[in-house]
């Protein structure tokens, strides 16, 4: 039977799978002016007398978007409905036109029912003025299905976060402070479901100091639902046919989180993946960043193959996990693209064994939009890889593989980075802490970041809290000429993966072998000689591809051993099978655990981190933040 605790997390991951609705948009003009109505709120998006004049009369004049643009060192906006986006094209065009160089703007919008690119496009045709912003935006757009999408514009100085799911559900499982709201649902009437009581009172929490709200609706029940939850509220004239709207201010009675300060500089341990990306993200938000390594160079470790899968890792029931993997893919794939280091495009999952394709059929019953996966039989399959196949299995479009080591070599293009450098203790100081390394050399840091996969376990040592089981597993994928390997156009998965790398050869992986004290467990026999063992994970590499595949190869061992290549690598894995991302103490952060799914889930809890040290919006919700919590060891064990 189910404890109250965990039927609780079940609805709350439930209500996070809920699929997309249908705007069913119409979309007219009349006089050269445009109307977007919605059959599915049997309203409009806008005024169809003018709905660029609407947005400044009731949003943008009303909040001083202007004025605060000029002054402030980063903006958090959130809206509650997206719509057809002209809320934003029109805050980041004012932002564009007042913000100085520095400046920063984040913008948080939810929307149930998104529009699509071309749907945006046609409404927002019609204000030539925002051609530019609106173009950003449709480029900026993520693949239409449930979650949260974290996109850039202006080489990161504006951080857009579009929710795809309901305002209740987005603003009930978030943590940050908008200094402005817009309040742009369709009217309350037409859309109770987001003109809850409950929603006010998440603003509230989910305030900074003296926010500002506006809406273009001064309905009783939204007025009364604003000054219960602390906002003081005054009501204008409307735009249009509207007799009123209103604004707010959150009382000054109501306690908010104080900013904390920007650390002046960060050090992180670890220049893979991990280590990479949330260099990146601190170097994005102008703060001094250091990246440190033991290794002779950057990507030395798990993160150095010359290809590597990044694909969601979905559940067949509603779990944190799940939720965690699928947003963490969308954001690890537009990155990796964004710096030219996917190698291509789509990739199948094949239904292995009887296990795995129930478990495929389960995914596909769940509606998921063809955006995200649909099913491929075994003639579409062998028809898309160029391979005959009898298997069948789910196709991802958004999926691929990477070349790892040319998109950490980007991410760190700009960054400073010392090599060969292994630190040996950490020390709290009354100024940050104190690193320790190799021959008695101290580094200083107001915050230190562990990034360092494996080399946690000898970094945290004999500490007890919070509790660290970091397990070292090795890993060998094999390199196949071209001459030899099957010649398929796109990457495979099926318990392992195969995909073609920048160079031509093919990557056949991953085995995985335990480390414990330092050896890895396999038999004697294979231990003796390397030359053995090298052979021998080919071996097992090769006996995971189906029967077609495998029958296209070499079948020698030595062939294997003289012909072709591979690399070893020690990944760090938890009990869970879960990465661990958040604060382990003042001033110390870890991102690490991350397992084979590093390429998926490490851009994302790099850029939560860096949210974090900063103190502003993450993209991780509550649900993400549970799974990937490094103190839920602790309380598991009673601590």
């Amino acid at each position: 039977m189910k404890s109250a605790k965990a039927e609780n997390m079940s609805n709350q991951a439930k209500a996070l799978y809920a699929p997309l609705l249908d705007p069913m948009i119409d979309i007219s003009r009349d006089d050269g002016r445009v109307v977007a109505y919605s059959r599915l709120y049997d309203d409009i998006y806008f005024s169809s007398e003018s709905g660029y004049d609407e947005t400044m009369t009731v949003f943008m004049k009303p909040t001083g978007l202007p004025e605060r643009f000029e002054h402030a060192r980063l903006t958090t906006i959130a809206e509650l409905g997206l719509g057809t986006g002209l809320n934003f094209c029109m805050a980041l065009s004012l932002f564009r036109k007042y913000a100085p160089a520095d400046a920063r703007l984040h913008y948080i919008a939810t929307e149930h029912a998104p529009l699509t690119a071309d749907q945006i496009k046609d409404v927002l045709s019609a204000y030539p003025q925002l051609d530019i912003e609106t173009a950003d935006l449709i480029a900026a757009l993520p693949p239409r299905w449930p979650g949260r999408h974290r996109v850039f514009l202006d080489q990161g100085r504006v951080t857009l976060d579009l929710i795809y799911q309901d305002s209740k559900t987005m603003l009930a499982s978030s943590d940050f402070a908008a200094d402005i709201w817009f309040l742009d649902g369709f009217t309350p009437i037409r859309n109770p479901d987001m003109w809850h009581g409950d929603i006010y009172h998440h603003m509230a929490r989910c305030s900074a100091k003296d926010a500002i709200c506006a809406s273009f609706t001064a309905a009783g029940d939204v007025r009364r639902g604003l000054e219960a939850a602390g906002f003081d509220i005054t009501r204008h004239d409307g735009f249009g046919r509207k007799r009123h709207r209103i604004t707010g201010i959150l009382s000054s009675r109501i306690a908010v989180k104080p900013q904390p300060a920007l650390p002046a500089s960060v050090k992180i341990i670890g220049a893979g993946i991990a280590g990479a990306s949330l260099a990146y993200a601190l170097a994005r938000r102008h703060i001094n960043v250091e990246v440190l390594d033991a290794a002779s160079d950057m990507a030395e470790g798990a993160s150095g193959n010359i290809a590597a899968l990044q694909t969601p890792r979905l559940t067949v029931d509603p779990t944190d996990h799940g939720w965690l993997s699928m947003n963490a893919f969308g954001f690890a794939r537009r990155s990796a693209l964004a710096m030219g280091a996917g190698l291509d495009k789509g990739c199948i999952t094949l239904a292995k064994d009887e296990k795995e394709a129930m478990r495929q059929q389960k995914l596909l019953r769940q509606g998921w939009p063809d955006a995200l996966f649909s099913h491929m039989d075994a003639a579409a399959i062998s028809d898309r890889l160029g391979v005959h196949l009898a298997a069948e299995g789910l196709f991802y479009p958004y999926a691929g593989a990477v070349d790892p080591r040319l998109w950490i070599s980007r991410l760190l293009e700009n960054i400073p980075c010392r090599y060969n450098v292994n630190i040996t203790s950490m020390t709290n100081t009354a100024s940050g802490i104190m690193l320790t390394g190799d021959y008695g050399h101290k580094d200083h840091a107001d915050i230190v970041v562990i990034a360092a996969g494996a080399g946690l376990s000898a970094l945290w040592g004999p500490r007890m809290e919070p509790i660290l089981p970091i397990t070292a597993n090795c890993g060998q994928v094999s390199h196949i000429p071209s001459d030899d390997a099957p010649d398929i156009t796109i990457p495979i998965s099926f318990g392992g993966y195969m995909a073609r790398s920048k160079d031509g050869s093919v990557v056949l992986g991953a085995s995985y072998q335990r480390i414990q004290n330092d050896h890895i467990r396999m038999p004697a026999d294979q231990i003796s000689a390397h030359a053995n063992v090298y052979a021998n994970v080919h071996a097992e590499n090769i006996a995971r591809l189906p029967d077609t595949l495998q029958n296209r190869l070499p079948h020698a061992p030595d062939h294997w051993q003289n012909h072709w290549g591979g690399r070893q690598s020690v990944r760090a894995t938890t009990p869970d099978r879960q990465p661990m991302a958040g604060a382990l103490g003042k001033e110390l952060y870890i991102l690490g655990g991350l397992g084979s799914r590093g390429m998926v889930t490490a851009p994302i809890l790099a850029e939560a981190l860096a949210a974090d040290i900063c103190g502003e919006a993450s993209p991780l919700d509550t649900a993400m933040r549970r799974a990937v919590d490094p103190f839920r060891f602790s309380r598991r064990a009673g601590l």
